[in-house]
């Protein structure tokens, strides 16, 4: 039996309760690691960056674990949230106290690639989710900013936000636009909304490779709340609170094995790419870049 490599991680964070959660969260992690591809994403997806920085430090440094000891290995560290940034001292304060923390935490990478002359094995793409009260002139320059320490800012709109689409300034520095059909900024219906969208992407490739058949399974991913503790083998999954098992006491090992049994099982995975196209369908024609990985 072939067992496909995740390619995909997604970590909906939450309110942490004590220091035992975080340990517990941060283990499971280390141990799936190993089951990744060469090339692979993880994304932590939280409320707001005051509330999470603490954990996503914590993951930050499990990761840099992982690529120290797994030379060969790569992965896009992407960390969303909400950003209520309206004021130029707003904004620069999330830039000197949250984003130049984490890519301090990444320097050892980012010399590695200088040295090496090629593209860091830790790349951390903030994705942010800002409100309907954000000005472009604002978020472009928090995007320039970011870019000059060498990350790479994506950009979450829903219906409420929608209007910073219409300014191009903003979409050119900007490496990538997720769109959610809705207005809610809760993490869980955010992660949904990102893993919806790469499918999308993904059946879209398929589509401009001239692929007769789209009946194959979506992309490997997991998805791990922090919540409730729980892991999912898909988003449409985790949607319906089907969950494989729990992260408690459990080795990855343990959880892999679970996630190979729910594989060869029969999944809707072709309805779930009608019900992902339908669920954009509906949304503004607004053409985004294609992404770049």
């Amino acid at each position: 039996m072939i067992k496909p490599a995740i390619k995909k991680i997604y970590v909906v964070l939450a309110k942490q309760r004590d220091e035992a959660d975080l340990e517990m969260l941060c283990r499971t992690l280390s141990g799936l690691f190993s089951y990744v591809n060469l090339t692979s994403n993880l994304y932590l997806v939280a409320g707001n960056l005051t509330e999470s920085m603490p954990q996503i430090e914590r993951i930050q440094k499990e990761v840099g674990k992982f690529l120290k000891t797994n030379l060969f290995a790569r992965l896009y560290l992407h960390f969303v949230h909400s950003a209520p940034l309206t004021t130029v001292k707003e904004i620069d304060y999330y830039f000197r106290y949250y984003y130049q923390s984490l890519k301090r935490g990444a320097g050892e990478f980012d010399r590695e690639g200088f040295i090496h002359q090629e593209v860091p094995r830790l790349i951390l793409l903030p994705v942010i989710s800002p409100d309907n009260r954000a000005e472009s002139a604002s978020l472009i320059g928090l995007f320039n900013a970011l870019k000059s320490i060498f990350m790479l800012p994506c950009l979450y709109l829903d219906r409420s936000t929608f209007f910073l689409a219409q300014d191009k300034n903003l979409l050119t520095c900007t490496e990538k636009v997720y769109f959610g059909n809705g207005d809610s900024r809760e993490p869980a219906e955010i992660a949904c909304n990102l893993f919806y969208q790469d499918l999308l992407d993904e059946s879209l490739a398929k589509l401009a490779s001239k692929a007769v058949f789209m009946s194959g399974p979506c992309p490997t991913s997991l998805i791990v709340s922090a919540k409730n503790g729980k892991i999912y083998c898909c988003m449409d999954a985790f949607r319906k609170n089907e969950s494989l098992t729990d992260i408690y006491g459990k080795s990855a090992d343990e959880l892999m094995e679970l996630y190979y049994e729910h594989n060869n099982s029969k999944r809707d995975c072709l309805g779930c790419r009608r019900r992902t196209a339908e669920f954009f369908a509906v949304l503004s024609p607004i053409r985004n870049a294609s992404p770049v990985f």
